[in-house]
């Protein structure tokens, strides 16, 4: 479904010369699959999952998504942020049928989608509610109906629960696990969150610190469906977190040499 091909990517800011945030970046990403892209902070995951919506142009290099080269924004991808950008004067079911409309769908049409996407999400009777009359869990799920409601076969997340508390996080967590079991995309979703890498993933990709490279791709063989309680407590798990804890610990300490 993606793939990149010797991806570079630089930041140019004026008076402060160039940074170098992607380096030689190749990866595969099968259909359906869930990726986690994991690394030490500003190791370009965000920029890498922006290139591949073709929200970044990259400076050298190629992504390819279901078989096309990406050139720029790309319809293939929905896009679920850190920060839920929602419209804050439209009403949660407006919010999730907007990118519906804005790829051509009436109105009528896309209320009608929208729906059916606010109930999987949990969301019945707050679909005249605004934003800011939403807990930010409840953001977040807006978001997640959005992108979903889009039917594109990617799904791009940005450290989508980021910003919650922990109890809502797990939740979450859970929710969208139960979500793409029944209704499989191909995830790219970047976190900093050992522990949310292992639990999601299909592999994890670990990136290296700037500039970000692909370090190492780490299957994750544990079986599905999945909850944090089955499975925290296993070997798997514990291994594959203390695994993923001993690379990065190397990486911030050769970054503080």
């Amino acid at each position: 479904m993606i793939e990149v091909r010797d991806l570079t990517h630089r930041y140019v800011t004026e008076g402060r010369g160039e940074t170098l945030a992607l380096s030689d970046v190749n990866l595969t990403i099968g259909n359906n699959e869930f990726i986690t892209l994991l690394g030490p902070s500003g190791c370009g995951k965000t920029t890498l999952m922006r290139a591949i919506g073709g929200l970044e142009n990259p400076t050298e290099g190629t992504v390819e998504v279901n078989g096309s080269r990406v050139k720029g924004p790309n319809l293939d991808c929905s896009v679920v942020f850190q920060n839920f950008a929602l419209l804050p004067w439209a009403t949660i079911l407006d919010n999730t049928a907007f990118g519906l409309e804005m790829r051509g769908r009436s109105k009528r049409e896309a209320r009608e989608i929208a729906r059916e996407f606010i109930a999987k999400v949990g969301l019945t009777g707050f679909e005249d509610k605004y934003p800011k009359e939403l807990s930010g869990g409840m953001q977040q799920r807006v978001g997640l109906a959005r992108a979903l409601a889009v039917d594109t076969p990617v799904i791009l997340m940005d450290e989508p629960f980021g910003a919650l508390d922990q109890q809502t996080r797990r939740y979450m967590q859970e929710e969208l696990l139960k979500i793409w079991e029944n209704d499989k995309k191909t995830v790219v979703f970047v976190t900093h969150d050992m522990e949310e890498a292992v639990l999601l993933a299909d592999r994890v990709v670990l990136m290296s610190a700037r500039p970000g490279r692909v370090e190492e791709v780490i299957p994750v063989d544990i079986p599905r469906p999945r909850n944090q309680e089955g499975i925290e407590r296993t070997p798997e798990f514990v291994d594959l977190k203390e695994h993923l804890w001993q690379r990065l610990r190397d990486m911030y300490r050769m970054g503080a040499k």
